[in-house]
């Protein structure tokens, strides 16, 4: 047995690490992480030792989050809008990478390296966890080339063994559909058939197996989805093979406004099965499609907010351990704060000055309309030593009524510490902050789905949905004099 060591698994891995040092320094990294990781998933697929690949695919994962926090400290440095967008991205992608390595033993290090991630409040962080991922080992890149004389090979015609049993690694490196690279959370039309192609990488190929078989598997009611598996024949040529092949996929049913997307694993098996056979499947093989239509659901009635909120309950309803109930009471509240946003601006309803009393109120009579919330709506309930303006099943809604012009929701950044004391003391891991932007109008009014988004507090744990209300609007005749 001849082993070789691969240069190409050394400079990904060696440029990755350079990288880190880069922003454990403060710095910006000196190439491109997501073609590193994608060059790290290549090596993956290449190494004999299954133990070895998941290794080098999580280490790729985990780059891609780094490239994540490493755009979100210079966007806020640079007080670009939204900046927390990339953090919000890089903990989606940290919770999808726990839930392929949050059990691998070939991970463990890099798991531990990457608990930091769980408590990222401040930019400074980004290098801590930058510096102990670069400090993680990983195996070295060795190829199995098995090279036998002339006579050896004569014999094993002449008397054939049992193949010997080494490790297969199959890594799934793309998904499409219609075309497009599958998305994080794919936004998929219900009861339309669409091109489904996948690609994957087989590290060695069983002599006494025909096939390579894809089987998608998922917890859903296989009367509400039809997806293709895949078969391939060996290749001809020298392993790794790389093979695409395309199907079609569809899911039979549209899901409702607060229905969890579908999710599917593709599992891979050579064939005929052999139980003793080890198969390592790495790599993006888990697909998230979301059927629900968001040019059909009006959830408040004015189509930029509804965008916006369909965008934001996604990130509401992924947290792990929040009961989907509490994440429905704050879609419920959000429906209806933003729909008086949107008449705020077209109807200029907030005429003149607000205190927060007034205001209040107001908001009071609004969700108390609402048939779903009446009575379950309470106001002035206790909670950590203070008093909550009102609370839906004890999610604190806070208001605020403001005479300073508001044109960010990172504007509101005093009044979040409160607000997610307020949810903590009930035991809730959601909040809703809602404020009135009450101040003389000089200028337009910015369409009102700038000024809804979602900030965490509490080390992560408690997501605040941020909406600001614009009030004392300029009558549109008087900005042109």
């Amino acid at each position: 047995m001849k082993n070789s060591l691969s240069s190409e698994s050394l400079q990904p891995r060696l440029q990755a690490v350079e990288a880190l040092a880069a922003i454990a320094q403060g710095q910006w990294p000196p190439h491109d992480l997501k073609v590193l990781a994608v060059a790290l998933d290549s090596v993956s697929v290449a190494l004999s030792s299954a133990a070895a690949a998941t290794a080098y695919n999580a280490f790729g994962g985990i780059v891609r989050v780094v490239d994540m926090l490493a755009h979100w400290r210079r966007a806020v440095l640079d007080a670009e809008q939204d900046a927390d967008r990339y953090l919000r991205s890089a903990r989606e992608r940290h919770r999808l990478w726990l839930d392929d390595y949050g059990h691998s033993d070939a991970a463990a290090d890099l798991r531990a390296a990457a608990e930091g991630l769980a408590t990222l409040e401040s930019t400074d962080q980004v290098a801590d966890i930058a510096r102990a991922l670069s400090a993680v080992p990983l195996p070295i890149g060795i190829f199995a080339q098995p090279v036998k004389p002339d006579w050896a090979v004569k014999a094993d015609l002449a008397d054939p063994k049992e193949e010997p049993l080494v490790d297969l690694t199959v890594a799934f490196l793309k998904f499409q559909f219609d075309g497009q690279p599958a998305a994080e959370v794919h936004q998929l039309a219900a009861r339309e058939v669409h091109d489904l192609e996948i690609e994957v990488r087989v590290s060695r190929w069983p002599q006494d197996k025909r096939e390579l078989r894809l089987t998608p598997i998922s917890v859903e009611p296989k009367s509400t989805y039809d997806f293709p598996s895949f078969q391939f024949e060996k290749p001809d040529g020298e392993a790794p093979y790389t093979m695409r092949q395309s199907g079609r996929a569809a899911l039979l049913l549209p899901q409702g406004m607060h229905a969890r997307a579908f999710e599917f694993k593709y599992t891979a098996e050579f064939i005929p099965e052999r139980g003793d056979q080890p198969v390592a499947v790495v790599g993006h093989r888990t697909l998230i499609v979301d059927g629900a239509d968001a040019t059909k659901l009006q959830i408040c009635g004015y189509p930029g907010l509804d965008k916006t909120l369909f965008a934001l309950r996604e990130a509401l309803r992924r947290r792990p351990g929040v009961p989907q109930a509490e994440t429905a009471d704050a879609l419920l509240v959000l429906a209806m704060l933003c729909n008086l946003a949107g008449r705020a601006v077209q109807d200029a309803e907030f005429k003149g000055r607000w205190d927060e009393a007034a205001f209040q109120r107001y908001v009071r009579a609004e969700l108390r309309r609402h048939p779903l919330i009446g009575a379950e709506l309470d106001e002035h309930a206790h909670a950590a030593g203070g008093i909550t303006d009102l609370s839906l099943r004890g999610m604190p809604i806070e208001l605020k009524a403001v005479d300073t012009l508001i044109s960010s929701v990172d504007q509101c950044e005093s009044f979040l510490a409160q607000t997610a004391s307020y949810a903590v003391a009930k035991s809730k891991r959601t909040a809703i902050l809602c404020v009135l932007d009450s101040s003389d109008k000089k200028t337009a009014p910015v369409p009102p789905e700038a000024l809804l988004d979602i900030r965490t507090q509490a080390q992560g744990a408690v997501s605040i949905c941020v909406l600001v209300i614009q009030g004392h609007l300029a009558r549109p005749s008087a900005l042109s004099r």
